[in-house]
């Protein structure tokens, strides 16, 4: 997702956004931490942690800016 269309997004929209991908980011440490093998794409880890800050970053200018 880019940040233009995150941009266009409500606060309510993006509070819900936040929420799931810190919950598939947990799921993702969880798997990659286990002695299952882990996980297949462990770059997606730090993929997810950047569109989570990119997330709050956008919400918090929102509620700053209104």
């Amino acid at each position: 997702m880019k940040i233009s269309e995150m941009k266009e997004l409500d606060v309510a929209a993006l509070a819900a956004l936040i929420t799931e991908k810190e919950n598939e980011l947990r799921t993702l440490r969880l798997k990659h931490n286990s002695t299952q093998g882990g996980i297949e794409a462990p770059s997606r880890i730090s993929k997810l942690r950047k569109m989570i800050a990119q997330l709050k970053t956008v919400a918090n200018e929102k509620k700053v800016n209104k």
